[in-house]
Order: structure tokens, then C-alpha cells, then sequence
């Protein structure tokens, strides 16, 4: 299990959080919601829709090393949306920072979405009843912000992957334009669909798959390509796939 500190995370260190680390101190309740993660895009008039399912577990920790805190395991993959004009966007559970890597979205949206005012560290009892009792559906809210979006240009071949910006979809897929993100409360199953589509991710643990900057690169983050981002397989789970999903 992963401690929440809202902070962005690095390249490096992104995918070994994906497996669950033990955290010093006692967990004292906590709250797991299940939602379904639902995509909107307009083409040609009409709204077509896609989704996935995920459920966040959160955590209530005391006696820890930083004192009282919080902690969040996230189950599910990336959201599939077979466009309706051809093509396919994938959508991550991470968020794009500004400095160039990946971030937790999910986690803290879903408090935001909520209504909930605490962060994941200072959840108190009220907070963790409404995760609880957390129903029906509403519009995804992050401050106006949305997981990172990627297609390929041959899905079979994970180096062409591409980031599809959602307010420029259409310059990807023509005549396709992004409405936005809905969660839907649900005690449906965990979507577990990826594997099959994107074989690739099936491969050995440490097998390179997208680019990688020569050895002792010394670009910023933000002037590497997107595929940096998502090479380095580690522990065997890639972006596509929340932290909390075994392998």
C-alpha cells in the first residue's frame, strides 16, 4: 500500500509504487468505493459513451511515522473508448503534471467530487461515511483536469504510442469532440479487459517497450517524450493498470 502525499511522481519511482508497500502505523477505519468511470465524446451530433471499473480503497492511519495520515490503494486499468469514427483512445488512471510526469487523479478526485474538503491524509469519520454511502452517477470533478489520454498508431506496436490532448481531440480523430468524465457508484466487477487487448503488456517483466533516453540523458521532464513516461516496466504493471492491481 502506497502513502497519499498528493505530489507528482517521478519516472522513476512512479512504478514502484505500483506494488504494495507497508506503511509504520495502524490503520483506524477506513472506506472502499467502487465507481464506474464513464467517457463522453460527441460525433456527429449524438454522444457515445465508454467506461471502465475501478474501486479506491482509502485508509485512515494513527501512530505513524509522520503522525496521524492516510493511505490509498487504487484497483482497475485504463478505460477503453473504441471512437465511434474509428480508433481508440486509452485512458490512464494517472494525471499529466505540469512538470511532465504522472500524478494521482482518481484518489483525490473522487474526494473532490464528493463534495469532501479533507485530503486524503485528514479524512474524518463524516468523510469516510459519505465514501461509504457514495451513490449514483455525476460529473467527474478535478478542478477542471483529466487523466492522461493516449492512442497508437498500430496498437500492436507499443512505440507509437501518442498523448491525445481531450480538448483537441478532434486533431487526432476527426470530428470527435471530448464532452467529459462522469463516476458512476456501482458494486459491479472490476474491469479486467486490457491484458487481452494490449497483449503486449502479457510480456516478461523488464521488457522494454516504449522509448527510453540514452543512458546518462540529462532532459527535464518536461522535453521527454510521452513514452518515457510509460517504459520501464519494473514490477511488471505499466501505467495502464492501477497501483493496487496484482500482476
Amino acid at each position: 500500500m502506497k502513502q497519499s502525499t498528493g505530489k507528482t511522481i517521478s519516472r522513476r519511482a512512479v512504478l514502484g509504487s505500483l506494488c504494495s508497500l507497508p506503511l509504520a502505523g495502524c490503520q483506524d477505519g477506513g472506506a472502499s468505493v467502487r465507481y464506474r468511470v464513464i467517457a463522453k465524446v460527441l460525433y456527429n451530433g449524438q454522444t457515445h459513451e465508454a467506461s471502465t471499473v475501478m474501486e479506491c480503497r482509502y485508509s485512515r492511519l494513527k501512530n505513524s511515522l509522520v503522525g496521524m495520515g492516510g493511505s490509498t490503494t487504487l484497483y482497475g486499468e485504463a478505460l477503453i473508448f473504441d471512437l465511434p469514427a474509428g480508433g481508440t483512445i486509452f485512458i490512464l488512471p494517472y494525471l499529466r503534471s505540469k512538470g511532465g510526469g504522472f500524478s494521482e487523479i482518481y484518489e483525490p478526485g473522487i474526494l473532490e467530487t464528493l463534495g469532501i474538503k479533507n485530503s486524503v491524509g485528514g479524512l474524518n469519520d463524516d468523510d469516510l461515511q459519505r465514501l461509504a454511502e457514495a451513490a449514483g452517477r455525476m460529473p467527474f470533478n478535478f478542478y477542471g483536469r483529466y487523466p492522461v489520454m493516449v492512442a497508437f498508431q498500430d496498437e500492436t506496436k507499443p512505440k507509437t504510442i501518442f498523448e491525445v490532448l481531450p480538448g483537441q481531440m478532434n486533431e487526432s480523430f476527426a470530428g470527435v469532440t471530448f464532452i467529459g468524465l462522469d463516476i458512476e457508484f456501482t458494486d459491479a466487477p472490476i474491469t479486467d479487459l486490457l491484458r487481452k487487448r494490449l497483449t503486449w503488456l502479457n510480456l516478461p517483466s523488464r521488457t522494454e517497450l516504449f522509448e527510453r533516453e540514452p543512458p546518462g540523458s540529462s532532459k527535464p521532464d518536461w522535453e521527454l517524450p510521452l513514452g518515457h513516461f510509460v517504459n520501464d516496466r519494473g514490477i511488471g504493471t505499466p501505467y495502464f493498470r492501477a497501483k493496487g492491481t496484482p500482476v
